[in-house]
């Protein structure tokens, strides 16, 4: 081999060295930045779950209140009787009582009312609802109606105040017909409230 092939010899040798060296660094780069990425997803997911804890009231502990809730529920021109296994005392956070199930009553702070339909068996979304195993979805005839005291709401996960009085509604976007079925809410959560303490206890 002339001093010409060795010298090519070398520099072959030498730059498959610096491409190996460089490999290397540039495997070490990625793993740095995959780690990185890692580090930062776990750091988002934890950032993202302490903000749902943080933000959203969570139901407190049963005890932690005891208030009352006026219910009628009204599904396709039918008030929904609520005097049934399926729907009556599911929970002890909130339920109905049987052959009292006009009154909605609360165990615990925070109860949202999504939270409470679902118990009930009859779970909501912003424009359905769901009886019976028969989804009722919005369209151009029916809409679904949330009215807490006389007022409509937008928020499915509205948390309950002692002696509200709500009423789901799945009908025609009729106003007279809204203001008449309001009128049969039933007024018995200031009833409730009102017994003497012993007679409440457990209910």
């Amino acid at each position: 081999m002339n001093n010409d092939e060795k010298r090519l010899h070398k520099r072959h040798k030498e730059q498959r060295r610096l491409a190996r060296k460089q490999g290397r660094q540039r495997s070490k780069q990625l793993k740095k930045i995959r780690n990185y990425a890692i580090i930062g997803l776990i750091v988002f997911g934890i950032g993202y779950m302490l903000y749902g804890i943080l933000s959203t009231p969570q139901i407190g502990p049963i005890g932690s209140t005891h208030q009352h809730i006026d219910i009628l529920i009204h599904v396709d021109g039918q008030i929904v009787d609520l005097n049934q296994t399926q729907h009556a005392h599911q929970s002890s956070y909130a339920h109905l009582h049987q052959n009292e199930t006009d009154v909605i009553h609360l165990h615990a702070i925070n109860i949202p009312l999504s939270w409470f339909m679902n118990s009930l068996n009859i779970p909501l979304t912003d424009s359905s609802l769901t009886l019976d195993g028969q989804t009722y979805d919005e369209d151009e005839t029916n809409k679904l109606h949330i009215i807490i005291n006389g007022e409509e709401i937008d928020n499915i996960d509205y948390v309950f105040q002692d002696e509200d009085k709500l009423l789901v509604l799945y009908g025609p976007e009729d106003e007279e017909e809204i203001q008449e079925i309001i009128k049969l809410i039933p007024d018995r959560a200031k009833e409730v409230n009102a017994r003497p303490a012993d007679e409440n206890v457990g209910s």
